[in-house]
């Protein structure tokens, strides 16, 4: 399978998650590529058999709970453009300490449905990557397989 995995980073969590993944499903037998969400438009998504977008949770122009500033714009110029069905998913990185846990996860979730991709998996929502890694990678790692079936 030929992936994208398209990421937004602040402090380098969701890169070095994305950088996981893409190990864990090339390991799989996939062709996988991770760019930046700013490297890429929805056109160029779409030559994947698979989209999986990863963001941080954030807190933007004074809005908690929201994805990383490139994906916001990502979707604003994607706007009427349609997947047709296409295959996408979608994992963020959060605190749980905060009120909005992971909430930039459904927002990207929300787009990709109104865009017309199909979901193929649940969403994942991990809890401080970067202070659990080991115990992270392995709920990467699940999810991954998941991806594969």
């Amino acid at each position: 399978m030929n992936i994208l995995i398209a990421y937004a980073t602040y402090s380098s969590g969701t890169q070095t998650a994305s950088e996981f993944l893409m190990q864990t499903l090339v390991g799989m037998g996939n062709t996988v590529e991770t760019k930046m969400i700013s490297e890429v438009d929805f056109d160029s998504t779409l030559s994947y058999d698979l989209r999986i977008f990863a963001t941080p949770t954030w807190d933007n122009d004074g809005l908690e709970g929201q994805p990383h500033m490139d994906f916001v714009s990502f979707m604003k110029n994607s706007t009427g453009k349609n997947y047709g069905g296409k295959a996408c998913a979608v994992f963020g990185l959060g605190d749980s300490s905060y009120s909005h846990f992971c909430t930039a996860v459904d927002i990207l979730d929300d787009f990709v449905k109104k865009s017309g991709g199909t979901l193929v998996v649940p969403s994942l929502k991990i809890d401080g990557y970067l202070f659990n890694m080991e115990g992270n990678n392995k709920l990467l790692s699940e999810w991954a397989a998941k991806l594969k079936a």
